[in-house]
């Protein structure tokens, strides 16, 4: 068992709203084969933890409390798949905020490990889709993995920062589980 899979949310759990932001538990569309792939994950992982940029909230789009209600919805559906994240971190601030705990700066890894304190970076992987979650998972030293098929301008930069690319989650979790167990980590943090 690894230690701990840090997730983004939207374009990795749930399709991209490109250019707008999810606002409702209506608009949350889960990504096709999550679940089967939480189904393959959760076993490989002491710790799931989702963290998550929503500038929507900021930019008063939405509020706390419809973004803390998708994350209800959400968390419900994986619990009857016993599948739930142990964790869900969520920076509200703007971009021109510069606060610590948006991605790519490391406050949600700080705050999962001061609430989980057996949390290991460097036995740790992060999958996102953008070059701020990469950036996240190297200013923490956690293995940066991208998941996703937007091709964000920046999708060079991003390849820099990992050697792993993925087209889903399902598809990450399809290559984790078929690694014999011995090699897991050992083969995914020094390739």
């Amino acid at each position: 068992m690894m230690n701990t899979l840090f997730l983004d949310r939207d374009g990795v759990v749930n399709e991209q709203i490109v250019g707008g932001y999810v606002e409702s538990v209506d608009q949350f569309v889960f990504k096709d084969l999550f679940f089967d792939a939480m189904k393959l994950l959760r076993p490989c992982f002491k710790h799931i933890i989702l963290v998550t940029n929503q500038q929507g909230i900021g930019k008063k789009i939405c509020t706390q409390a419809q973004v803390d209600a998708v994350h209800s919805f959400m968390q419900m559906r994986l619990l009857s798949q016993h599948t739930p994240m142990d964790a869900i971190y969520c920076c509200p601030h703007l971009a021109s905020d510069h606060c610590d705990c948006r991605k790519p700066n490391i406050g949600m890894a700080l705050q999962a490990r001061n609430d989980f304190p057996d949390i290991d970076f460097s036995d740790s992987v992060m999958v996102g889709d953008s070059l701020s979650d990469m950036q996240f998972a190297f200013n923490a030293g956690i293995l940066p993995v991208h998941a996703g098929t937007i091709r964000y301008p920046e999708f060079d930069e991003i390849l820099s920062l990992t050697k792993y690319h993925f087209d889903s989650l399902y598809d990450f979790a399809h290559y984790l589980v078929n690694m014999s167990d011995e090699n897991k980590m050992k083969n995914v943090h020094s390739s």
